[in-house]
């Protein structure tokens, strides 16, 4: 054999190992769903042009942080094979809680978020508690604290609804920091930044992933499973008070029924699904969770301004949710890339079944 033969043979060899970049990059959540929200956007500027003008991109982020926040909590616990349908009242009890506060004594947003952080938390704990000790399975702890909590913010609302905020609130969750970049992103981004680093470079954070991979081997390694389990649900719990506050401020009104209204709950599910967090735990991250938030505000609203109407919203949501969930059962049982996933859900190719060798 030539030496040019034997160098083609070796090409030949080493090319399937080369993934083109396009390939590359849909293997990863976050570039993907960075690409697919642009190319919603532009074919919706495309049809509606006013759907690209500056004060409506900025309308876009900013409506996508309170969901963004609630969606980075939820994907940490489902990093813990959980699953928390409470985050929607908690939210609400949050943004009725403060606004509230505001409304009559005219108080600053950061004089807010303690409360809005102690709501959360000790809700999310009562979560943990009734999962992990209870031994009740989340989805349907979860559930029943939706009834409470929801009960709880009826009460608190006693038929009231937040609709004059001090003029502070206002400026900051309708004005902009620089040219399409709300104020009201930078809670979102810096809470994301913050959890992910978290998750990183922690041992709670490497705890968590531990515990969702399989919690009986962390459980044999010294970890503290109950506590990491219900340190899981109280985080969410956090996260969905702040952003109860974000909600309130980014809206301008609260009422007895804020956050639920828009099952806020599925949206978050959802934009983990979306964002690379399995239902079996123990793989995922919230960056994805967040850029998903994004998609997903996006694609909601580019619905809208087709003429469909609002109410199909929640079907849309659900749809996604369900090929979100297909595209992770398949992927946790083939191990195959989300691209590869999704024209397997969509019905494309299959991939090929290789045999074993006798």
């Amino acid at each position: 054999m030539s030496a040019t033969e034997a160098s083609a043979g070796k090409l030949a060899v080493d090319e399937p190992r080369r993934a083109p970049l396009l390939s590359r990059t849909l293997r990863r959540r976050e570039p993907m769903l960075v690409v697919v929200t642009l190319a919603i956007f532009g074919l919706t500027s495309a049809a509606q042009p006013h759907f690209a003008l500056q004060g409506n991109i900025s309308f876009l982020l900013a409506s996508a942080m309170p969901l963004a926040v609630v969606a980075v909590g939820e994907t940490v616990v489902m990093l813990v094979r959980g699953i928390d349908l409470s985050v929607a009242p908690v939210l609400g009890i949050a943004a009725v809680s403060t606004g509230f506060i505001a409304q009559d004594s005219h108080v600053s947003v950061l004089s807010m978020l303690p409360l809005a952080l102690a709501i959360g938390i000790g809700l999310g704990f009562v979560n943990g508690l009734f999962v992990t000790y209870a031994r009740i399975p989340p989805i349907i702890a979860t559930l029943g604290t939706f009834t409470v909590y929801g009960g709880i913010e009826q009460l608190i609302c006693n038929s009231r609804t937040v609709v004059t905020l001090p003029t502070s609130w206002i400026n900051l969750g309708t004005h902009d920091f620089l040219p399409d970049v709300p104020y009201i992103l930078v809670p979102g981004v810096l809470v994301t930044i913050a959890m992910a680093l978290i998750l990183w470079r922690t041992r709670w954070g490497r705890s968590i992933y531990a515990f969702g991979a399989n919690a009986e081997a962390a459980f044999r390694a010294g970890i503290r499973v109950k506590a990491i389990e219900i340190s899981a649900y109280t985080v969410c719990g956090m996260l969905a008070g702040l952003a109860g506050l974000i909600y309130v401020v980014q809206v301008g009104s609260a009422g007895y029924n804020t956050g639920s209204e828009i099952s806020i709950q599925l949206q978050a599910i959802a934009c983990g699904l979306i964002g690379g967090t399995t239902l079996t735990g123990g793989k995922g991250g919230v960056v994805g969770s967040f850029f998903a938030a994004i998609f997903l505000t996006v694609a909601l609203e580019g619905v809208i301004v087709a003429g469909i109407a609002y109410q199909w919203q929640s079907a849309g949501v659900g749809v996604l949710l369900l090929v979100a969930i297909l595209i992770d059962a398949y992927q946790n049982r083939q191990g195959r890339s989300v691209s590869e996933a999704l024209r397997s859900v969509l019905g494309g190719h299959k991939p090929v079944q290789q045999e074993a060798s006798s």
